[in-house]
């Protein structure tokens, strides 16, 4: 008995030495062909092992090969989907004697992986076993907690070392590439969740990464998967919660992003944004839909420096230039630093107090990165040295062309409508502008817009303009077109037009000019026609309790110039303010004339001396021509009495002989003359 069981385990015994040291007797191109056929069989690709195969059974299965390669679809420009220096693989035996493969370790050493999508949306890592027939379809997803026919799987330690990876979409044409890629990866079994933690360098910016799948059985087999994931970077940081298609690359879920510079991000994405201010702070989240074409944001909150905003996006990325659609609402809009230094500079006053226009470059290049219709509200907007309160507007956006529609605007105090065109597709900018606003605040709307602080009211526009140019001066010295404007109940500064109405001598002297003086008016209007950034107007008109003023002349944008002859009538009452402009009075002609932040104001007798030479050739009284020309001198000159108020123009008596003294001393002396 006990002879029989000693040759018995003696036996058995020589049959694990014999197992154990098989595998060191057999050629090892045996087993090479064995795992050639079998990953041919599994996969219908060929596996090629270039290097040393070495196999191991203490203290676990082990198999170790060197210089691996195995074959990518057909047609692709890689012909390899991966290759690396070495691949060690260790396994339990008991397991795997079972049926089960449970790998204990499995090292790569710089692995190169080029995972590609073709035309047809087909992704290469996606396998037809050979068995099947080359055109067969891929294999079924299985249920989750069932077994592929070739048994369970499963590793504790996968750790990879010194990898790249490149994706290559043939519809779209683009391509990446990842280095330094370093890992580790778990994977109790295909039917429990599977970890990865690593990190990697993609466009010279390193990143960490924790992913962690619920499901690989069902994405090794083309199905779905409940994903999270999360990346930090120095460049921005980013989860992910949701849901993963293997075969369709969709991914569904809930996303939150941040970026300290999105300027620095886009460069890291392979896009130059223009050298301007902005493009800092950015973060956004949301439900996000997304496909190898199109991202959709839902529910999305997003943020760029400081400004904030709620609503939902889509982007079609299929597209040669991306195609932005959606409805979106923001706190507030700052375009100024995304515009260039021309339009920030707006409204900053120059010594003189008046904002001096900019010859930097603005670049439009950024209305050329992507394409967009968008219905879109803003609370609060600033251009340039504008700022703009709620406002709706439709904006469409393509080829670098912008056109928006002003469905409200509301402009200090006042509200309107219009349409805004920006062309930033050719070399030089173009813009178009149609507005209609009424009761608009004057002195703040003209300090910010053209740093002009003379003029208050409340003002109604109308305004048809286009220009161009590459600059805040160029626009300015380019624009033509018409418009209307009309201020009620306001004042211009530095000057009492009453006052030099009633007396050359007060407007010789200057005590109807300087930072106390003002005209109160009940109603300042005009229209222009407006050419190379000229505005000519030949219907000014104010009324003004003691004044009627009628004018004429030019406004030059580009110079920041005026020059204007007015014809002021004062009247001795308020009786009719508002009514005709054309009352009888005194008052002199006179002229507006010089840069903005610093008009002068001068009498204005050209026409009228010629008229008084002529009445003394024929022997009248010239003060009657100078009166009659000028619309009205001083009470009392030439020896008249002054004209009691609310009492009728008295005539001169052209049969009474004048005085001795020369009537034309007091012309000398009225125009500063000596006698």
């Amino acid at each position: 008995m006990w002879r029989i069981l000693r040759w018995v385990l003696l036996a058995l015994a020589l049959l694990i030495v014999a197992v154990v040291a098989l595998p060191f007797f057999l050629p090892t191109s045996v087993y090479k062909d064995q795992i050639i056929e079998q990953a041919r069989l599994a996969t219908g690709r060929e596996l090629k092992i270039d290097g040393d195969l070495k196999i191991s059974l203490w203290p676990a299965l082990g198999v170790e090969v060197n210089k691996v390669r195995f074959a990518n679809v057909a047609g692709s420009p890689d012909p390899d989907m991966a290759s690396m220096d070495s691949l060690v693989v260790g396994a339990e035996l008991w397991p795997l004697l079972s049926g089960s493969l449970k790998v204990t370790e499995v090292r790569l050493v710089k692995p190169v992986i080029h995972l590609e999508i073709d035309k047809q949306g087909r992704g290469n890592w996606l396998f037809k076993p050979a068995t099947l027939g080359a055109e067969a379809p891929s294999t079924p997803t299985a249920p989750a907690g069932t077994r592929s026919a070739s048994g369970d799987f499963s590793f504790r330690d996968v750790s990879l070392s010194d990898g790249t990876l490149t994706y290559r979409d043939a519809r779209t044409d683009t391509a990446q590439r990842v280095d330094a890629i370093n890992a580790s990866v778990k994977l109790p079994s295909l039917d429990q969740p599977m970890t990865f933690k690593g990190g990697l360098t993609w466009n010279k910016e390193a990143i960490t990464i924790d992913t962690e799948i619920a499901n690989p059985r069902a994405l090794s087999t083309g199905g779905k998967s409940d994903l999270k994931t999360k990346i930090d970077a120095e460049v921005m940081s980013a989860t992910f919660a949701g849901v993963v298609d293997a075969a369709t690359s969709a991914i569904d879920g809930k996303v939150d992003f941040k970026t300290n510079s999105a300027r620095r991000l886009a460069a890291w994405a392979g896009v130059e944004l223009p050298k301007v201010r902005g493009f800092g702070a950015m973060a956004l989240s949301g439900d996000l839909a997304s496909t190898t074409e199109r991202i959709a944001f839902k529910n999305a909150k997003v943020s760029l420096d400081g400004m904030n905003g709620a609503g939902n996006l889509a982007f079609d990325t299929a597209r040669a230039v991306p195609y932005v659609k959606g409805d979106f609402t923001l706190d507030h809009l700052d375009l100024n630093p995304y515009v260039g230094s021309g339009a920030e500079k707006a409204g900053a006053a120059s010594s003189g107090g008046v904002a001096a226009w900019s010859d930097s470059p603005i670049d439009f290049s950024a209305m050329r990165l992507v394409d967009a219709d968008l219905d879109f509200a803003v609370n609060a907007l600033n251009a340039g040295g504008l700022r703009i309160g709620r406002s709706a507007l439709d904006i469409a956006l393509s080829g670098g062309k912008l056109r928006a529609n002003l469905k409200q605007l509301a402009l200090y105090g006042g509200n309107g409508t219009g349409v805004i065109s920006l062309n930033g597709a050719g070399a030089v900018p173009q813009f178009g502008l149609d507005l209609k606003v009424a009761g608009v605040q004057g002195e703040p709307f003209l300090t910010d817009a053209a740093g002009f602080t003379r003029l208050s009211g409340t003002g109604s526009i109308v305004a048809k303009l286009v220009g161009a140019g590459r600059s805040q001066r160029a626009w300015m010295k380019s624009i033509g077109g018409a418009a209307t404007i009309k201020f009620e109940d306001g004042a211009i500064k530095g000057v009492n037009l009453a006052e030099i109405a009633r007396t050359i001598q007060s407007a010789l002297s200057g005590s109807a000019v300087g930072g106390a003086a003002k005209t109160d008016f009940a109603e300042l209007s005009g229209s222009f026609v407006i050419k190379g950034g000229v505005a000519a107007n030949k219907d000014l008109k104010l009324l003004n309790p003691f004044v009627r003023l009628n004018g004429a002349g030019i406004i030059d944008l580009g110079n920041q110039t005026l020059d204007y002859r007015v014809e002021p009538k004062a009247v001795g009452s308020i009786q009719g303010q508002g009514g005709q402009n054309d009352l009888g009075g005194i008052g002199i002609p006179f002229r507006i004339k010089g840069p903005w932040s610093h008009p002068s104001y001068e009498p204005d007798l050209s026409g009228v001396l010629d008229s008084a030479v002529d009445t003394i050739l024929k022997g009248g009284n010239p003060l009657d021509s100078l009166k009659d020309g000028a619309g009205g001198l001083i009470p009392g000159l030439g020896g008249q009495p002054a004209q009691q108020e609310g009492a009728p123009a008295k005539k001169s008596d052209p049969k009474k002989k004048p005085k001795e003294e020369n009537p034309l001393d007091s012309l000398k002396g009225l125009l500063g003359g000596g006698k």
